[in-house]
């Protein structure tokens, strides 16, 4: 036989809030108030590799970054016109 647990959503209740505070239908326990253990949400651990961060450093070091200054009446613009 499966084990079930109470709807962590609507805690067994059924009806929860949902859009604009109108209530409703739980959507995780169809309205049933139980759900199997096997469905429970699990938290996600995220895990932070020295492999990603080395590949984020090596991505932000082979994109060249543009340093051009461009005047316009002796003041530093912040877009280029264009030449008619």
């Amino acid at each position: 036989m499966t084990d079930t647990i109470r709807c962590p959503a609507c805690r067994g209740s059924k009806r929860v809030a949902k859009l604009g505070g109108v209530i409703g239908e739980c959507n995780m326990c169809k309205g049933l108030g139980t759900i199997l253990e096997a469905d429970k949400p699990r938290a996600v651990v995220q895990m932070d590799s020295p492999l990603i961060s080395e590949l984020v450093k090596a991505v932000a070091d082979s994109i060249p970054v543009s340093t051009i200054d461009t005047k316009v009446n002796g003041k530093k613009a912040l877009y280029k016109r264009k030449s008619a």
